[in-house]
């Protein structure tokens, strides 16, 4: 169904249509001027053989009715194809065929013009008047013959037309491939650029000064502007970042400092206490966005060892199972005894991290969250589950959006601020897997996180 869409096929679809409509104009236009051709021949014969006719009658000086019955008589039988018919000055009717009998009160006397067609029992008839002296002279032959003629032409062209819209399409076809190549191979190239190399061009070389060389022109133009927009607003977030991360750290150094201080009033505690915890945030999100600066230039640096997941997972869920004191959570491992990846031990903590804690955050009370894992010849598996309300289906294609939250007040009481999905998939993804959500209804949220194994491919660098 995708080549019945795509612009070959309508480009071949509308040359068959075209040339189907010119073939039909040609046809009919053609039939018509060989129908008005052989009409003009036909005319032409009859009108010479009623002057053979005139010819006899002039070199008849002295003739009776007898004689020219006689005369015509002669004419009839010699020609088969013809009928005849004469009618005298007075009209009255001094002959017609034998075999067309009632032919001349079938014909019209005051005809301007000298040629005329009559339909008898079903066929047409071609008449031709010669007038000499008062007397009119009528030779009639079928048209048989002519129709037969346009019906083996038509014959011929009804055979050839639907070759030759097939001809059509498969040149409009072959036409619109050639034409296209050159759009399949930008759109190939295209396709091919990402965040991590828009140093990339559609190569120019080999292409015509044309509609597609100047497409291809602005398109690498329109790159160079959004490979310097990117790097600016990438280096900006990366030295903002960075920046920020000095001054968040002293001001947490103080705010812990100050609250040791003996003397403290309640009130000074619980607002010291509050800078402390949003101070805490910034840092997290500072740490966050710097992260995402160097994933989108393609700068996130990864110190590769072989980590073991089985054991990083458990702890994670010791930690989460030992802080879980309100909701009373029931927590669910299926952890093989070692599974192995390569990759950065404190991405890949924080990154199992994230999605724990999201599972953690958003459950029910005396709900549950389960984790297993599943080594296989070319992937790793890790599944985290929980019992939570459910992501709403509007909401499930965004939740690894930067800073998206489903209920923005429910998520910063919880001490969520829309980072935590997205940061792990980068994570993730820096290391040659992917995070996806498998499941969310009222009963269960699933995410999945695929890694390869150590015998796939190796982290990116």
């Amino acid at each position: 169904m995708k080549f019945f869409r795509s612009i070959r096929f309508r480009l071949a679809a509308w040359s068959a249509l075209i040339t189907g409509f010119v073939l039909l104009v040609f046809g009919a236009i053609s039939t018509t001027l060989l129908f008005h051709e052989y009409l003009e021949m036909l005319d032409e014969e009859m009108d010479g053989f009623a002057e053979d006719l005139v010819d006899e009658l002039e070199d008849e000086v002295d003739f009776t009715r007898e004689d020219l019955v006689s005369l015509f008589d002669l004419f009839d039988d010699r020609d088969s194809l013809h009928l005849i018919a004469v009618v005298s000055p007075s009209g009255e009717i001094v002959f017609q065929s034998s075999r067309w009998k009632d032919f001349v009160l079938e014909l019209d006397y005051d005809r301007p013009s000298s040629q005329q067609s009559v339909t008898r029992d079903k066929d047409r008839w071609r008449v031709w008047r010669e007038r000499e002296d008062g007397w009119q002279i009528f030779v009639g032959t079928q048209m048989q013959e002519i129709y037969g003629a346009l019906i083996r032409t038509l014959v011929v062209f009804a055979i050839a037309f639907p070759l030759a819209m097939l001809l059509a399409a498969l040149g409009g076809l072959l036409l619109a491939r050639k034409a296209m190549r050159p759009v399949e191979a930008i759109t190939s190239t295209a396709e091919e650029i990402s965040v991590r190399d828009l140093d990339r061009r559609i190569p120019e070389k080999g292409l015509e000064d044309d509609e597609l060389g100047r497409l291809t022109t602005v398109l690498n133009s329109m790159l160079d502007r959004l490979r310097t927009s990117f790097e600016q607003a990438s280096r900006f977030s990366s030295d903002a970042s960075h920046e920020l991360n000095t001054p968040l750290t002293v001001m947490q150094g103080e705010l812990e400092e100050a609250l040791q201080r003996e003397g403290l009033r309640e009130e000074d505690q619980q607002l010291l206490s509050s800078i402390l915890e949003e101070t805490e945030r910034l840092k997290i999100i500072t740490r966050s966005l710097l992260l995402f600066s160097r994933s989108d230039a393609g700068n996130l640096q990864l110190d590769a060892q072989s980590v073991n997941l089985s054991e990083t997972l458990k702890a994670l869920v010791e930690d989460a199972a030992a802080l879980d004191s309100a909701q009373e959570l029931e927590f669910k491992i299926d952890l093989p005894e070692s599974v192995f990846v390569t990759g950065d031990p404190v991405l890949m903590r924080q990154a199992c991290h994230n999605l724990l804690l999201n599972a953690v955050r958003y459950n029910r009370e005396n709900g549950w969250v389960k984790v297993s894992l599943n080594d296989n010849a070319e992937r790793i598996t890790c599944r985290i589950s929980n019992a939570g309300p459910g992501i709403a289906p509007q909401y499930q294609e965004r939740i690894f959006d930067r800073f998206f939250r489903e209920d923005p007040a429910r998520s910063r009481s919880q001490g969520g601020f829309g980072l935590g999905l997205s940061l792990a998939r980068e994570i993730v993804r820096a290391h040659g897997g992917d995070i996806c959500l498998e499941q969310s209804d009222a009963d269960e949220t699933t995410f999945i996180v695929q890694l390869p194994s150590r015998t796939d491919k190796s982290p990116k660098l």
